[in-house]
């Protein structure tokens, strides 16, 4: 990040801008494609002792912030309302499965942000971000990495947290770096939960297979279950590296995004991640403010509190995706070379372009006049769309009527 200038602060300001600062360092690179070894790069701290530093993300969450509210600003969502004690710890990224034989999921509602990509054989995967893990309760279930998942955590600096992985795809993380906590490593048995999500497992294990799953049928992959607290352990357990530079993940705004205040009314959006085309349907709900997901055809629940599962902010990026190394149901995607899509948002959608940097770097979203796109602070889907499936997804006005940008 470049430094604007130097300013004097109100008191509210600094408060917020010193909570910002970076006291660690995070990984970066400047290769063009994912690396086959990566090295660590120091970011430029945010913070003096004498000044402060105004950067990029300080300088957008100072338009985010109140001085009034005691809480910090979360950075994947813009929302002022993250414990101030976690200012600065890396996110955390949970991989699930969302093939229908895993539905309902645990804790599926609580994630800040959720990436959708297809896996294999018009399957799905959710990986869910946490700016902080005292937030994650019992969520589930868990299920293996795969080669976009990893890019994605590596796009965020994000510790990943999985259940398996191929062995082709375990090379490719150790190749990355990718900081990482595979449950395969450090799990126990079929446990049932208490009310607060915990379970009695031995000491050092982190991850355990739901019996409350295993009591309704389920097969043994589709039961791996944890929770923020032994998330935090097992970060401690493998030594992994806490702190970072996080930045914001959008242009976040206050008060309603200018990209979209004229865009298209939508009122439904069916998101084509495999050629399954009811695989992920979204419909706008005005008196909540979100738009309200179905798997399916079926509304996407959260067991655990019963209610279906919705987002402010809605993004679609279509990507050149293929099959890789000698297993071509091995899915991987070509962010690098960055791509269109659309944001959906207050019940409006627009066209988007968006881009990559290098392999450790946040996606940039940009409206079709090529200005940063504004997005509305809140909770976001982000679905991860093959090229070849753009002419499935469908959107839908107040009228019910199927129409294109």
């Amino acid at each position: 990040m470049q430094k604007r200038k130097i300013v004097s602060a109100l008191l509210g300001i600094s408060m917020i801008l010193s909570l910002t600062a970076c006291s660690k360092t995070a990984v970066e690179s400047t290769e063009s494609a994912a690396p086959t070894e990566s090295t660590a790069a120091p970011t430029e701290t945010t913070a003096t002792s004498e000044t402060t530093v105004v950067t990029e993300t300080t300088a957008a969450i100072e338009g985010l912030y109140d001085p009034s509210n005691p809480y910090a600003i979360n950075p994947i969502t813009g929302v002022q309302d993250m414990d101030p004690n976690n200012v600065g710890y890396r996110i955390a990224a949970v991989s699930l499965n969302n093939y229908y034989e895993s539905l309902p999921q645990k804790g599926v509602s609580t994630p800040d942000v959720i990436f959708e990509f297809e896996t294999e054989a018009s399957k799905t995967r959710f990986i869910a971000l946490y700016a902080d893990l005292n937030n994650c309760p019992l969520i589930g279930c868990l299920r293996s990495g795969r080669y976009v998942s990893t890019d994605i955590c590596n796009s965020l600096n994000a510790v990943f947290f999985y259940w398996g992985a191929n062995p082709l795809v375990t090379t490719y993380m150790n190749n990355t770096k990718l900081d990482r906590v595979d449950a395969n490593k450090c799990s126990a048995g079929y446990y049932y939960a208490d009310e607060n999500g915990m379970a009695d497992i031995s000491a050092n294990c982190f991850f355990w297979r739901d019996k409350d799953w295993k009591d309704a049928g389920r097969i043994q992959e589709n039961t791996g279950v944890s929770n923020g607290y032994y998330l935090k352990q097992a970060w401690d357990y493998y030594g992994i590296e806490k702190m970072a530079d996080v930045p914001l993940l959008f242009n976040f705004v206050k008060g309603g995004s200018k990209s979209i205040e004229n865009a298209a009314d939508c009122s439904e959006i069916n998101v084509a991640l495999t050629p399954v085309i009811n695989d992920s349907n979204f419909v706008y709900d005005a008196e909540k403010g979100l738009f309200m997901k179905s798997a399916n055809g079926k509304p996407q629940v959260d067991v655990t509190t019963g209610e279906q599962i919705g987002f402010t902010n809605v993004f679609v990026l279509f990507v050149n995706i293929h099959g890789k190394d000698t297993q071509p149901d091995l899915k991987d995607a070509s962010f690098l070379e960055g791509g269109t899509g659309y944001y959906c948002s207050n019940g409006k959608i627009c066209k988007i372009t968006w881009t990559q940097e290098d392999y450790y770097s946040q996606f940039r979203y940009f409206t079709e006049d090529g200005n940063e796109l504004e997005v509305n602070i809140g909770k976001s889907y982000i679905g991860i769309v093959d090229n070849d499936y753009e002419d499935l997804t469908t959107i839908y006005n107040a009228s019910g009527e199927a129409f294109e940008l």
